[in-house]
């Protein structure tokens, strides 16, 4: 997945709808443009372009900074302007009041200036709007040349263009208090009537754009992104991603997940069989520590496991094996076990995990040696578990699930619980769609006994054929507290920003430290460290990774996960040739390194930053956007700042029609045919526009005795078959 060079990407302006130009790494208009477009078809097949349309009456001007009183003339002033200079009364020193002259002349010279930028940015196309608040992104325009539209109070939270009557003094008046020009009331009044170029619309309730915006206006999101992006919507396209497999290109590793409210059948048969699994991994992990283990209850008052508990686990994860490897085929099924008994085990399983309970043990030596027979079934059963369950590392023994509602974001609404019952509960409290529940990743890597997980940010600009760019750095967010399962608490175990800034150990130490004077120095939390992937690399490295472990593991896996998941959503996605989308894929990494996608978000927190650390990738995230979106389509070889193609899908030339209809070759057949006439008795039929005879036509003699017939196709072919059947 090497990022291709210019010369072997000849095919990649195409898709965007433009020819390679090298001489400038920047266009000077709107490179979406169908204007541009047309004149660089122009030049590249030698035709003469149309002449530029004049648009400065496009902009709407003010009536009050229209009037033509200008510093050192007075020639061109309106009705409402004198025409030549006020006379001055020599005893006061003053000149004759007059309203638009006192009032306009001061401001002419700045309203010019601010309406020469706008005729200028709209002769080029280049108008943006941003619903929300992202000042890199107004920078970052603004130094390439685009005046940002602003929106009336009343219009900003509907779909844009819904209301056509902005209205233009929302942002206060005109003039401010002090006698000062506000410059963005005046370019809402200039643009009011216009339509941007490029939208930004980075709120979280969405709202998707009318269907009358035009073709050309640049969009950052694609319509209906939930249908992928939301945590049940991931889950299921998802569910058939082993299609789209390709080595070092596309895999991805994804926990588990339910819809537990429409799969509540399919969720408890894992969570029973992840408890049988889960109890023989604790009891052979106890047995395997020390010489006396400490598992066994040898206590009166602690809760005492029978020993056929374990051999029923055996049994149900020997089921689970026998299924996985088809080898239930030719057996005929037992007795299934019953919902008591399952209950039963669930209750030891949870005594045993969370409890402190422990194995049945006494002096007697045939109750040690079942406990070595239950060990070595339990070892073996769990050595083909391996190598059925490509999960089986990532689910742990404890049994935990986490809950997430699938259209929420910001870490809100998370639920973290081992209990079935609490699970239910809480799934027939909110309606069908609310929650999906995933399996909680148990052993994930830690950094200094703190949990994090990874924010790697990449951007679709095109969806046919499939363009993505992945973004170089990513994102580590820790936790605030030590990871540890005596507790559920979110600021250990959630690693989202939002829930963790409520714990933010800086934050709250710089509140005391004014509320109440000096402060001891304490020790600041991996969060206060500002880690960057480099320092993930070399505290991997010290602890035993040979090689480069971020960048020749784990971010290949991240890269390889998120071409799969677009994958698997491109027959979701809107093919627009003026849209792109920018994502936020969080990953958690695994013990074994193993590489786990948690969820996609289609509206990444860009602002405001969190930490020094998210300060400067926010702002080169959308620097390096702004690249991506305004120069590629110009030159193949601009800078992309942080940005590198990750994948572009090949398309043939000719795209068969793959949709579920048949098609058939071949001609027409007559079932009756009239008898031809001799050659004497046929006339010529000449029909043209002297011909006294008229042109007949009848439809064909059919019997209607006769309907037609249905004949199979295995009798079509049979010859003999379809003799007999005549």
């Amino acid at each position: 997945m090497e990022q291709p060079t210019c010369h072997q990407d000849k095919k990649f302006q195409s898709s965007w709808g433009l020819f390679p130009s090298s001489s400038e790494p920047t266009s000077p208009v709107n490179p979406h443009d169908r204007s541009v477009l047309a004149s660089r078809m122009c030049s590249h097949f030698g035709l003469q372009p149309d002449d530029d349309v004049d648009e400065s009456g496009i902009v709407s001007g003010l009536p009050e900074f229209e009037c033509g009183v200008y510093a050192n003339s007075c020639t061109d002033a309106c009705s409402c302007c004198p025409r030549e200079a006020p006379a001055r009364d020599h005893a006061n020193q003053e000149a004759r009041p007059h309203s638009c002259y006192r009032e306009v002349w001061p401001h002419k010279a700045v309203y010019q200036k601010i309406k020469e930028r706008v005729e200028d940015a709209v002769k080029r196309r280049k108008i943006f709007l941003i619903r929300g608040e992202l000042p890199r992104l107004k920078e970052a325009l603004e130094a390439r040349g685009w005046v940002q539209k602003y929106e009336s109070t009343k219009t900003r939270m509907l779909p844009y263009g819904a209301v056509t009557n902005l209205e233009t003094r929302s942002l206060s008046d005109i003039t401010r208090a002090d006698g000062t020009l506000n410059e963005r009331a005046v370019i809402l009044a200039l643009l009011r009537d216009r339509q941007p170029d490029f939208i930004w619309d980075c709120r979280n309730d969405f709202v998707q754009w009318r269907r009358g915006l035009g073709s050309d206006v640049l969009l950052n999101r694609y319509q209906r992104p939930s249908v992928y992006t939301s945590k049940l919507g991931m889950a299921r396209s998802l569910e058939d991603a082993y299609w789209l497999y390709e080595e070092n290109v596309s895999d991805v590793l994804f926990p588990r997940s339910y819809n537990p409210a429409r799969d509540q059948r399919a969720f408890l048969e894992d969570f029973r069989r992840t408890a049988a699994a889960g109890l023989l991994k604790w009891f052979v992990h106890g047995m395997s520590v020390a010489e006396e283990p400490s598992i066994l209850a040898t206590d009166s008052k602690r809760r005492a496991i029978p020993i056929a508990r374990l051999d029923f686990a055996v049994d149900r994860c020997e089921e689970f094996v026998a299924v996985a490897t088809h080898e239930d085929i030719d057996v005929v099924a037992g007795e299934q076990p019953t919902e008591e008994e399952w209950n039963v085990l669930l209750e030891d399983y949870t005594a045993a995990l969370h409890h402190e309970a422990g194995i049945e043990s006494s002096s007697e030596g045939a109750v040690r040696v079942e406990n070595y027979r239950c060990l070595e079934n339990a070892v073996a059963t769990l050595e083909k578990l391996k190598t059925v369950d490509p999960q089986y590392a990532m689910s742990g023994m404890r049994g935990i699930w986490i809950l997430k509602p699938s259209d929420l974001c910001c870490g809100n609404g998370i639920v973290i619980s081992h209990d079935l019952t609490d699970i239910l509960n809480r799934v027939a409290e909110k309606p069908k769609d609310y929650y999906i529940v995933q399996k909680y990743i148990e052993c994930p890597l830690l950094v200094k006994e703190t949990k994090f997980d990874i924010r790697l940010w990449y951007l679709v600009t095109s969806t046919f054929p499939l363009t993505i760019w992945i973004f170089k750095e990513a994102l580590l967010r820790f936790s605030s507290q030590p990871y540890t399962f005596s507790t559920y608490h979110e600021s250990i175990h959630i690693c989202n920003t939002a829930i963790q800034e409520k714990y933010d150990d800086e934050r709250r130490r710089r509140q005391r430290r004014r509320q109440d004077g000096p402060e001891e120095p304490a020790n600041r939390s991996l969060r206060d460290q500002g880690w960057d992937c480099e320092k993930l690399n070399e505290y991997l490295k010290s602890i035993g990774h040979r090689g480069e472990p971020y960048h020749d593991l784990i971010y290949p896996k991240m890269a390889q996960a998120v071409v799969m998941m677009m994958l698997t959503a491109q027959d979701h996605m809107e093919r627009r040739r003026s849209s792109f989308e920018l994502y936020g894929a969080d990953f958690v990494v695994a013990e074994d390194l193993s590489v786990w996608l948690i969820e996609i978000n289609t509206n990444p927190r860009m602002h405001p930053p969190s930490s020094r650390i998210t300060k400067r990738l926010y702002s080169s995230v959308l620097e390096s956007l702004v690249k991506v979106i305004m120069d590629v389509p110009v030159d193949a070889c601009a800078d992309t700042g942080g940005f590198s193609l990750l994948y572009k899908q090949y398309i043939d030339d000719f795209q068969p029609y793959l949709g579920p209809c048949l098609f058939v070759a071949g001609k027409s057949m007559t079932l009756h045919e009239q008898p031809r006439k001799p050659a004497k008795e046929r006339r010529t039929n000449i029909c043209g526009p002297w011909s006294k005879q008229r042109a007949k036509t009848a439809p064909p003699m059919i019997s209607r005795s006769r309907e037609p017939n249905v004949v199979d196709l295995i009798d079509h072919l049979n010859p003999a078959r379809c003799t007999a059947a005549n």
